[in-house]
């Protein structure tokens, strides 16, 4: 169920439904608006049922699970307008923008705790390889963190092919690291290389932006960091933008390289002759 209205098709399979399932959907139907920011184990709790009820209820619908039918009603309810996008000049837009980032940016360490970041800065200082994957927007970012942990001397790859992905990861053995950058957290070419991953025994490091999500469930590490206070389901699909990912994985970065110090500054040392070495010498 791809094309056709969400909403007048969860009415039309209601009869087909057991008393459960009807429950969920009936939640959906009546708080349509807060069922797209709602977790699956929020809409439990509202339809008083087990979260497996919903993802069942959802699948009965003719949804993949209850993600799948929380991105079709925001298709189908229209996207949240944002104030960077309502008139102005550009530069107002841009400034709008910066403006909106800089006031949410505390709000994007609020879920991090201490026992997670380092235990995530442990796992890929030590690891003996380590994969970042990201499907989508989420590429250029988890390709960003391969690049910089690889300048740290650690042995680290970014392919931006699904099926390149899918191949390393179920490769993957214990004592290796798949970091994987999910805005969602429920992309299902991005939770299929966290499957592979834990099926091989490595451990999983999730960046995203939601907690209780199928990616969360899998990652031994979760690094939740939500894109303010104002964000939700509806605007992550809306903007989809990696900045808080994107700087929690720099972040990380210098985390590992703080562990050892004298290492890492040999390792710099190394990469700037490298980077120097590729500089035009007119410039």
């Amino acid at each position: 169920m791809t094309s056709a209205p969400v909403l007048p098709a969860i009415r039309a399979a209601m009869p087909r439904l057991n008393p459960s399932e009807r429950a969920v959907a009936e939640v959906v139907l009546t708080r349509s608006e807060w069922a797209i920011e709602a977790t699956t184990a929020e809409i439990a709790a509202e339809a008083s049922v087990s979260t497996a009820t919903v993802v069942r209820a959802a699948q009965r619908l003719g949804f993949r699970g209850f993600p799948h039918l929380k991105v079709l009603l925001a298709r189908d309810l229209g996207s949240a307008k944002t104030e960077t996008s309502e008139g102005g000049s550009p530069l107002t837009v841009v400034r709008a923008f910066f403006a909106d980032i800089a006031d949410s940016a505390s709000d994007m360490v609020g879920l991090l705790s201490e026992e997670q970041v380092s235990r995530a800065v442990d796992l890929i200082a030590e690891a003996r390889t380590i994969l970042v994957a990201g499907t989508g927007v989420s590429s250029p970012v988890a390709s960003d963190i391969a690049m910089r942990l690889a300048s740290q001397g650690l042995s680290t790859v970014a392919p931006g092919d699904h099926l390149d992905q899918l191949i390393r990861a179920r490769l993957l053995q214990p004592g290796d690291v798949c970091v994987v950058v999910s805005g969602t957290g429920a992309t299902a070419p991005t939770i299929q290389v966290a499957q592979a991953a834990v099926a091989g025994g490595a451990a999983v490091v999730a960046l995203t932006s939601f907690t209780g999500t199928q990616l969360t469930k899998l990652a031994e590490v979760e690094l939740v960091t939500p894109q303010g206070g104002r964000a939700g389901f509806r605007q992550e699909l809306d903007s989809i933008i990696r900045i808080p990912q994107l700087i929690l994985g720099n972040a990380l970065v210098a985390a590992v390289a703080a562990r050892d110090p004298e290492a890492a500054a040999n390792v710099r040392a190394r990469v700037l002759e490298v980077v120097g070495g590729e500089l035009d010498p007119l410039g």
